[in-house]
């Protein structure tokens, strides 16, 4: 506001110098400027450092203020180039913050970073999916924008605590919400907030201590990761069943090489052709013509891991396949769906 001021005062007196210099230099028969209008042609050319040299002072009073008119001039060009770039850095830098938020739909948010964060982060993104992440540290950011520097990915710096900031990253379109910070009671906390903002959500958490993971389930989430008990699970398998606990891994991680399997997950839609068909035909027919294994079911949100041979597919059911990472397109394009939940 005291800039602006200034700015205006300084406005005030350039103008008035230039009204002053078109009285002063009139006063000479042989004065190029002899009207308001000529000093305004002159002081707009050296504003603009055009310098055409078509009108200029040659009395000494007219040469004197024409060298504040000129030093004004500096002033008034400085103060524009100044406030463009200030804009222009602010916009950037709002940008690059996330504060004019993303039109994602579909998408996956995550919410703190850490290295275990980026690792599911990475999963996503692989997959081929959208990924938006909260983190209150400009250095996650940085880090963030460096690994994932594309259409599928936003990046949003806020305060964990400000809930209308999660309407930027589009949370109530999301597909599922991941939580991920380091304390469990900051998280219980924080989840019971971001429920009662957004009711509605599919919210995953990460949870530290393993004897804390039915207290947050309680909260209603829709799964918890114990992190410290899958590995513990995964590091048991490596040392008496290594091959199965290798296998595992690949299942698991997202396919990256056309040779990596995967399982995946299909929503069984309307022109589904497997809609109405037995569990046990739908899989014979998957492995003939897909080259798939169909391993599962999820009905009704519960996972059915080994159906009867006789249970239909129905609509809005999940076929659970085992497939190689060059046949996520082709399913996709078969199923009619994305990979997913």
């Amino acid at each position: 506001m005291k800039n602006k001021k200034l700015f205006t005062g300084g406005v005030i007196v350039y103008l008035v110098l230039i009204y002053l210099i078109s009285i002063i230099e009139k006063s000479d028969p042989s004065a190029n400027i002899r009207s308001a209008s000529d000093a305004l042609w002159y002081a707009v050319v050296t504003l603009t450092t055009v310098g055409y040299g078509d009108f200029y002072p040659i009395t000494l009073p007219g040469k004197l203020l024409g060298l504040f008119i000129i030093l004004g001039s500096l002033g008034i060009l400085g103060y524009f180039i100044g406030e463009i770039t200030y804009r222009i850095n602010t916009y950037m830098e709002k940008k690059k913050n996330g504060f004019f938020g993303t039109k994602f739909e579909n998408h996956y948010v995550i919410i703190g970073w850490n290295e275990f964060a980026r690792q599911v982060a990475d999963q996503i993104y692989n997959a081929g999916h959208k990924i938006a992440l909260v983190t209150n540290s400009k250095n996650d950011l940085d880090l963030f924008n460096d690994l994932y520097e594309n259409d599928n990915s936003f990046v949003l710096f806020a305060d964990y605590k400000n809930m209308s900031a999660y309407d930027k990253v589009n949370i109530h379109q999301s597909k599922s919400v991941f939580v991920n910070f380091k304390e469990d009671t900051e998280t219980l906390v924080f989840v019971l907030n971001l429920q009662k903002a957004y009711p509605n959500l599919n919210i995953v958490i990460n949870c530290s201590n393993p004897e804390l993971k039915e207290t947050l389930e309680n909260t209603g989430v829709n799964h918890v990761v114990a992190r410290h008990e899958v590995a513990s699970r995964m590091v048991a398998s490596y040392l008496f069943e290594p091959h199965v606990a290798e296998y595992t891994s690949d299942l698991i991680s997202t396919s990256v090489i056309d040779d990596d399997q995967d399982i995946q997950q299909f929503k069984v839609i309307a022109d589904n052709p497997f809609l109405g068909k037995s569990y046990f035909d739908s899989f014979i027919q998957m492995k003939k013509e897909l080259n798939v294994i169909l391993i599962g079911l999820v009905v009704n949100d519960l996972l059915i891991k080994d159906p009867e041979d006789n249970h239909i597919i129905d609509e809005d059911n999940y076929v659970i396949v085992i497939s190689r990472g060059n046949d996520k397109d082709k399913l996709e394009q078969y199923f009619g769906v994305q990979e997913g939940y």
